[in-house]
């Protein structure tokens, strides 16, 4: 288990990423290659198609032309239970981060000894960036 959780699903490709709706082009041949070790950063204006982009490389939403690869493979049910994506309006955020974490297993099917286990261990790995706050959290629901 340890090795399939710890194996990389990047890099994520696009190849010819084609999407339409209403009859306008929206996407229109996007190749790229988002790989690991590095911070990647998708900019533009208003309307430009970042979040458009960001849905189709997550499967949210099918493109018209094109695929999306994650680790050479197309997007099946393992990569998407591997990755996240934040979206602008927030909706898990509202939440504190253990009770995200709750939800997320909790939706997965995890739940009791293995989620607790789960949820320590995310809050271990995230701890540099809000272990205290996590920390404090997760101790009023039990966690830690």
């Amino acid at each position: 288990m340890d090795a399939i959780r710890n194996a990389s699903i990047l890099p994520v490709e696009a190849r010819g990423l084609v999407f339409e709706a209403g009859g306008r082009r929206l996407i229109d041949g996007i190749d790229l290659t988002i790989g690991a070790g590095a911070f990647t950063a998708i900019v533009g204006p208003n309307g430009a198609g970042k979040s458009l982009t960001l849905r189709l490389l997550h499967g949210l939403i099918t493109p018209t032309d094109g695929e999306v690869l994650w680790a050479g493979r197309p997007t099946d049910a393992a990569a998407r239970r591997r990755q996240a994506m934040v979206f602008q309006r927030p909706v898990l955020l509202r939440r504190s981060a253990a009770a995200n974490i709750r939800h997320a297993l909790k939706a997965r099917g995890v739940r009791g000894a293995e989620a607790r286990a789960r949820a320590a261990e995310a809050g271990q790995i995230a701890g540099g960036v809000v272990g205290p706050i996590f920390a404090q959290d997760a101790a009023c629901w039990g966690l830690l």
